[in-house]
């Protein structure tokens, strides 16, 4: 791992990935659902947080389809395969065409409801943050263009969902916008010091609680809220920025810091495996609607999904949007034995 990468974010990364997969693996609890309160939002905000848009619009779309995009339609495809595969030769059922409609406004990209919609979203966060910042350099008129595209963007999801997760994208643009700006400011960024983490996390777990004590729930999309969506956008938002600022100060957790620096495979992979393992327990008739499976479930995906990681990580790198990395790598190698 490069010296200079932010162990923090990763961590933070890891944090909400961990909370996702939980959640997909049929886990609930009151703990839990207060963790999903920062779950889907923190990773629009570190999106926002690493974004270094400094080349061409062209160069930013090219690099954000290679990472974003192509990963996209490979673990779609393959999910697809994998479903459809076992339902017509293991499980013997009949082929389900409509699971081919990734076009979909509803975001049923793939059975048991996947997170292959972010790879979506985040790509248009990038695109749309992308062009407004070409579009103006006032800090004022592009925060007025972010807000306004995420007040569109919240009416769309809950009335009229546009397809390929565009209305998603466009309802969480603020928070990359403000991830961006911390990034951007020095007087931010001095604050996310190991110093902040007592206080981040005290914010964090006081917003996380409010939010269970108010009834409230959230989810990836404004059209699934419940509640006051106005003091649920601040809640997320304390809970976020507070979980950023102690994930910043703590840095690196074993396994966590994992998780997140591989975040994009692990939301994939994890998919895939749920998919195997209850299509393989269902055929040998095992009962799955236990607690303790639930937990052996994210537990045995989770552990599938690093295997996965590691795998990708080194024979398909461009998967996982390192291709440039590891080339680079190789020509400061040789360069070094010259």
């Amino acid at each position: 791992m490069s010296s200079s990468r932010n162990t923090g974010i990763d961590t933070l990364r890891g944090i909400g990935v961990l909370v996702v997969v939980m959640v997909h693996a049929g886990i609930s609890g009151t703990l839990l659902r207060g963790a999903l309160v920062i779950a889907v939002p923190l990773f629009y905000l570190v999106a926002g947080y690493t974004c270094k848009d400094t080349g061409t619009l062209r160069g930013l779309v090219t690099c954000k389809f290679r990472r974003l995009i192509i990963p996209f339609m490979f673990y779609a495809a393959a999910g697809l395969a994998i479903y459809t595969a076992g339902n017509c030769l293991l499980l013997h059922k009949p082929m389900q065409w409509h699971l081919f409609n990734i076009l979909s406004a509803d975001r049923t990209y793939l059975p048991y409801p996947a997170a292959l919609w972010f790879f979506l979203s985040i790509f248009w966060c990038y695109m749309l943050h992308g062009a407004i910042s070409r579009i103006t350099r006032s800090d004022t008129q592009r925060a007025a263009l972010c807000l306004s595209v995420g007040v569109a963007g919240w009416i769309l999801s809950r009335y009229a969902a546009l397809p390929l997760s565009f209305d998603t994208s466009m309802s969480w643009l603020p928070f990359f916008y403000i991830g961006n700006m911390l990034a951007r400011y020095g007087f931010c960024r001095d604050r996310l010091k190991p110093r902040t983490a007592a206080s981040g996390a005290i914010v964090a777990i006081a917003c996380c609680a409010g939010y269970v004590a108010a009834g409230y729930n959230a989810g990836y999309c404004y059209n699934i809220f419940v509640g006051s969506i106005p003091l649920i956008i601040l809640l997320t938002l304390g809970a976020t920025l507070g979980t950023l600022c102690a994930c910043s100060g703590v840095g690196k957790i074993p396994v966590i810091t994992y998780l997140g620096r591989n975040s994009l495979v692990v939301f994939a992979g994890h998919q895939h495996f749920m998919i195997i393992i209850r299509q393989s327990l269902e055929q040998m008739h095992v009962a799955t609607d236990s607690a303790l499976f639930e937990y052996l479930l994210a537990a045995a995906s989770i552990a599938a999904s690093i295997m996965t990681a590691t795998i990708v990580r080194k024979i398909a790198p461009q998967l996982i949007g390192e291709q440039k990395l590891l080339r680079d790598r190789t020509t400061n190698s040789i360069a070094v034995g010259k």
